[in-house]
């Protein structure tokens, strides 16, 4: 072989190696980067009034149904509660926004959790509506 053969061959593989690499990773859908803005935005809240913006019609409502001297209650058990290292697996598109399906650690007790994140489109942006955690 020829160097020349040689050095096509190695870029042809390379490409190939590269193409099948990209093909099976999915890139993060419209959803999933929600979700990560959420859980940054989450992790740096110091009160539930910090992540209200995220929150869909339906879930600031049940904000504003606490009363104010038990939302600092409430938010410190939300944060006890938490699941770390969130990893989505799955995502579908549906009418109203976007079902992901994830795993994480902890929550509720020590292990993965699996989660089904429901977020919805209201005013043309996305809102997390409900999240459902299992250990």
């Amino acid at each position: 072989m020829t160097i020349h053969v040689r050095l096509a061959a190695t870029l042809l593989a390379g490409t190939l190696l590269a193409a099948g690499t990209l093909a099976g990773a999915q890139a993060p859908g419209e959803g999933a980067k929600f979700y990560a803005e959420y859980r940054a935005a989450f992790a740096k809240a110091k009160a539930i009034e910090d992540v209200v913006p995220y929150l869909s019609k339906a879930r600031v409502e049940m904000v504003n149904k606490t009363p104010k001297e038990d939302r600092a209650k409430m938010f410190e058990i939300m944060k006890a509660l938490d699941v770390k290292d969130v990893k989505v697996l799955k995502e579908s598109k549906t009418d109203a926004g976007y079902v992901l399906e994830a795993v994480g650690k902890g929550g509720m007790g020590p292990g993965d959790a699996k989660g089904t994140i429901n977020i919805v489109r209201e005013g043309g942006k996305l809102k997390l509506d409900k999240e459902s955690w299992k250990q």
